[in-house]
């Protein structure tokens, strides 16, 4: 679940001290008071130079206003003593709140397969390359019209089922170094994304024999449902510790089509990550780190903004790259206008030279686009040593941080 920040529990606002001049009238209206009624209840005939008519006149009311006015001087001291209290507790919990909200994960490899390349594609993309273009649909229909799409070029037959397995075989050749040099005590798990409308089943049951083939040690393998896509990430994150947050991870996401629709791609992604921590202590190299993804509303996605510039531990000033693919006309609009709202940086580049849109360079690439998009923000990030932002649609609108890593571990590679 998404880290909520604490909030007061009840009415912060500070008590009104006690005004001067306020209390100094209500003192003297206290001390006329009891002069008036002394005077009016003392017994006829009773000697007015005792200590005691003094005490009655003057004394006791002094006293009177002093206690009423200390009365009202200790509650708001208390109240201030309480709030001051409350006050630094609630800003421990936020601060505990954010540095666990900030923990991120090491992106350890990655492999990616896009019509417009296999390496070095954030580069491209950020120089306004496009593959993107009319094309016939890859089968013998002469019903279906030409659209503009782009494809992956893969080996062997045009059978469904072969062309998965094609793309399986490219990425763990790629993760492969990597997956071998992850410490075996280690839990490592894998977790699939496909698309709707294919045999879950049986593309897992490929995947399985590819991994398998390539004799890496047996992995849990999950499948992620479509609404949950990036957000897994957040669910890793929200553990407090254990096998369950130390551990090794791979996403893989494919989508191909039997018939394209019109602007789409095929794609296939696949990220080796670890919780950074973890990778630091086994002396791992990290390409860059995965800050924790935030959703947003369409009506918040300000507030979503920050707070994703928040858990990534980065000001705005810093963020003059946003990738961005798998998105609606609305969230494109919406996002400049939160890059300009918050003073993004990337909102002063020229004709927002820093919005870099996956879409526009190769299509739509459905499931595989959040995965893709995030591989792409840390290559560029490990070229350029600069946090970047993503930003994709998976059922709702998520946005996430890729930081650069430290100097020790800019050797980063990709598999």
């Amino acid at each position: 679940m998404p880290v909520e920040l604490p909030r007061p529990q009840g009415d912060i606002t500070p008590p009104t001290p006690p005004t001067p001049i306020v209390w100094l009238i209500v003192f003297l209206v206290v001390l006329v008071a009891g002069v008036v009624s002394t005077l009016l209840t003392w017994p006829k005939g009773e000697p007015t130079g005792t200590a005691w008519f003094w005490l009655r006149l003057l004394a006791f009311p002094a006293m009177a206003g002093s206690l009423l006015y200390g009365l009202r001087l200790y509650y708001y001291q208390e109240e201030m003593t309480r709030l001051e209290a409350e006050t630094e507790t609630l800003a421990d919990d936020r601060e505990n709140a954010i540095s666990f909200a900030r923990e991120p994960l090491a992106v350890l490899a990655m492999a990616y397969l896009c019509a417009i390349g296999t390496r070095d594609v954030a580069q491209r993309v950020a120089a306004k390359n496009t593959s993107l273009e009319s094309r016939d649909a890859p089968q013998d229909d002469a019903t279906v019209a030409s659209v503009r799409h782009t494809v992956l070029t893969l080996p062997g037959d045009s059978l469904r089922e072969n062309r998965y397995r094609s793309c399986f075989v490219e990425l763990l050749e790629r993760l492969d170094q990597s997956l071998c040099s992850l410490p075996q005590q280690i839990p490592l798990e894998v977790y699939l994304q496909l698309p709707e409308g294919v045999a879950h089943d049986e593309i897992r049951a490929i995947w399985q024999s590819c991994w398998d083939a390539f004799g890496h040690r047996p992995g849990a393998l999950s499948m992620l449902a479509p609404e949950s896509g990036l957000m897994a990430l957040d669910e890793w994150l929200d553990v407090y510790g254990g096998p369950a947050l130390e551990k090794f991870a791979v996403f893989v996401a494919v989508q191909l089509y039997d018939t394209p629709p019109a602007n789409s791609a095929e794609a296939a992604t696949a990220l080796l990550l670890g919780w950074a921590p973890l990778a630091e202590r086994k002396g791992l190299v990290s390409l860059a780190e995965l800050h924790r993804p935030v959703q947003a509303e369409q009506d918040q996605i300000n507030e979503a903004a920050s707070r994703a510039l928040l858990w990534g531990a980065v000001e705005p000033e810093e963020i003059s790259d946003m990738w961005q693919g798998g998105l609606e006309r609305a969230d494109r609009s919406a996002l400049t206008q939160a890059s300009s709202d918050l003073a993004l940086a990337v909102s002063n580049t020229d004709q927002l030279a820093g919005i870099h849109d996956v879409d526009a360079a190769i299509g739509d690439a459905g499931v595989a686009s959040p995965w893709l998009v995030i591989a792409l923000a840390a290559e560029h990030a490990a070229t350029t040593g600069k946090p970047q932002l993503a930003a994709s649609r998976q059922h709702t609108l998520r946005l996430t941080v890729v930081q650069p890593v430290g100097e020790t571990n800019e050797a980063g590679r990709q598999g």
